[in-house]
């Protein structure tokens, strides 16, 4: 598919989710080649408000009818995680380039069915919102690990903790239907980094929750993978927990971490991979005040306005659906065999 007005990306945005502010309509005046054409939800009164807040031209009756329109170039997807890949295929079939919110799927069956309509419309750029992915400090990452120079990477640790507010009272992360829970919405950042960092192959996973979230939703919960070398990645995701988001990469002479690497939602910042070990909290790389959703944005747009190929990206999603159905399956096993057995739960 060609833009009608080359270098120009009309964006068509489906949902109304609180993450539409933050990833599309504060980021676009960053990203010139966007302009933001429609927007549609199932309840319209919010869509009105960002139409009105933002000066988008049209607010579309349904989110088919925003499908329909042969004007719009793209779409971003930012409904309930249940929704993610019905709409995403359905935004494909309708010959649009989606960038739908993370995760992408919940389930190996959504996988494959996302897989079968990429297959259908591999001319179109398919992109999932890790926006994490999109910033120089996860390549710097994989160069250290890569070069060997800190020696062997035994294990890693990632800590991803946002306290809820009102237990998400009235939003689908509090459903379990739905998608909700900590891991579904938290646990794709560490996949998509342990992918990045050394791959999600040739490993086993496992997933504990006691599910006492509100509607049976996992609130804490803890997973891990280990890999055929040795090497462990162990990842903690809370609703409950205090506010922290960090990696730590503990190689054989060195501990190396990154501190906060969420802060660069919420602005232009600056973030740092940091020493622990032989040189306590020097900085090891630092790098100039970016934001992660400008860069994920003008990432998604420059894919489908020079025609690269986004196959990889697609593919290394479909990976990190299945893994994130298997560690689920995993800690849902072990929780109903522990219940059964009138024993803890994690």
């Amino acid at each position: 598919m060609r833009n009608s007005r080359k270098g120009i990306c009309r964006l068509g945005i489906l949902g109304c989710a609180s993450i539409v502010s933050k990833a599309i309509l504060d980021a676009s005046p960053y990203v010139p080649q966007v302009q933001l054409a429609a927007i549609a939800n199932r309840t319209r009164s919010k869509a009105l408000q960002f139409a009105d807040q933002y000066s988008i031209p049209w607010v579309a009756d349904h989110l088919q009818d925003l499908l329909d329109n042969p004007d719009i170039d793209a779409v971003y997807i930012a409904l309930s995680n249940d929704l993610h890949t019905e709409w995403a295929i359905k935004a494909l079939e309708a010959g649009k380039h989606v960038l739908v919110e993370k995760p992408a799927g919940l389930t190996k069956t959504e996988a494959r069915q996302l897989e079968l309509a990429m297959n259908k419309h591999s001319s179109q750029v398919f992109m999932e919102g890790i926006m994490t992915a999109h910033h120089p400090w996860q390549f710097s990452l994989k160069a250290i690990a890569d070069s060997g120079q800190y020696g062997r990477l035994n294990r890693t640790e990632t800590r991803i903790s946002i306290p809820s507010r009102h237990e998400h009272f009235g939003n689908y992360r509090s459903v379990k239907s739905r998608g909700g829970g900590c891991f579904n919405d938290l646990g794709c950042y560490w996949l998509q980094w342990m992918q990045q960092l050394v791959g999600l192959e040739g490993c086993d996973a496992t997933g504990a929750s006691d599910f006492a979230g509100p509607n049976g939703c996992d609130w804490t919960f803890s997973a891990g993978l280990r890999y055929k070398n040795g090497l462990e990645s162990r990842c903690i995701t809370s609703f409950e927990m205090p506010y922290k988001a960090s990696h730590t990469l503990y190689f054989e002479q060195e501990t190396v971490v990154v501190p906060d690497f969420f802060r660069p939602i919420n602005g232009f910042y600056k973030m740092k991979i940091r020493l622990l070990d032989s040189k306590p909290n020097s900085v090891l790389h630092e790098f100039i005040p970016m934001n992660y959703y400008v860069n994920q944005l003008a990432t998604f747009v420059d894919k489908f306005d020079r025609a690269v190929d986004s196959h990889v990206d697609f593919q290394q999603s479909i990976q990190r659906i299945a893994w994130l159905d298997s560690i689920m399956d995993e800690a849902e096993c072990s929780a109903r065999k522990e219940t059964s057995q009138g024993g803890p739960t994690q």
